[in-house]
């Protein structure tokens, strides 16, 4: 391992949408050089718990703490130097190249180039590039690099915002339905780049919503039910037709041991 990322917890956190509880009393340790899945259905909290994780939302009960500091009372740029989200979507109103839009995930970096900082300095910030060639190839974006943002298709414009991620080099990468838009090849691309980082220390939680996937790229899964319950545990523990089936409803074990070529789970 190359770094060892801070350590990201949340302790006793408890997540609500109005009246309801998504999320109840939720414990969990990020570690340094893991992958960590997080599966439910849609609207189980997947997204929600990612927000309070990343600082942009306080959580109804508990607390979330990086190294032991509150992460929602860090700045801004503080939080964007060690976590970085990629959200399920993005708003639009960028009208730039597809190279400035990647560019922009140093942006956090850009006051330490010359300016010392109470927090020691991220490996992410130690001699940024001047330029952004190799992380445009990474995400085949090269030929794309001075097309305006706003004229990609919905792939091509995920690959950007994976790249933009990949600038900003974040200790912990919080990826929010990352395989969206994606074809077979830039997803298997997208889980071998998880699996770099967390082979260099860092952390990655993905939510993801094909077991497979979670079976073959990731450390430990997160199943939010959607009603307070939460199983945290390996692969193998986890992903078993029982679980599933309580996770997603009736009909996801067939479709899990047709997925494994008609093995048993």
């Amino acid at each position: 391992m190359e770094s060892i990322a801070p350590r990201l917890g949340a302790f006793q956190l408890t997540l609500r949408t109005g009246t309801r509880t998504l999320v109840e009393s939720l414990d969990l340790t990020l570690e340094s050089g893991e992958v960590l899945g997080i599966l439910g259905a849609n609207g189980a909290g997947k997204s929600t718990l990612l927000t309070v994780l990343a600082g942009l939302a306080l959580p109804a009960q508990g607390q979330v703490t990086l190294d032991g500091q509150l992460v929602a009372s860090l700045p801004p740029l503080t939080r964007a130097q060690y976590i970085g989200l990629l959200p399920q979507g993005d708003e639009g109103g960028f009208f730039g190249s597809v190279a400035d839009y990647v560019a922009l995930g140093r942006y956090p970096f850009k006051e330490m180039l010359n300016k010392s900082s109470d927090r020691p300095v991220l490996s992410g910030a130690e001699g940024l590039r001047t330029n952004d060639i190799q992380d445009l190839a990474g995400w085949e974006l090269t030929d794309l690099a001075d097309r305006p943002l706003d004229t990609l298709s919905g792939g091509e414009r995920q690959r950007a915002r994976l790249a933009q991620l990949a600038v900003q080099q974040p200790h912990i990468a919080l990826l929010d339905e990352p395989l969206t838009h994606l074809d077979p090849a830039h997803q298997a691309r997208l889980l071998a780049w998880a699996g770099s980082e967390a082979d260099a220390g860092r952390i990655v939680v993905l939510t993801l919503h094909d077991p497979n996937w979670a079976a073959c790229h990731c450390d430990r899964l997160l199943f939010l039910h959607g009603d307070g319950r939460w199983q945290l545990g390996t692969p193998a523990g986890l992903l078993t037709p029982d679980s599933l089936e309580a996770l997603y409803g009736p009909g996801t074990a067939v479709l899990w041991r047709q997925m494994q070529g008609g093995q048993p789970v």
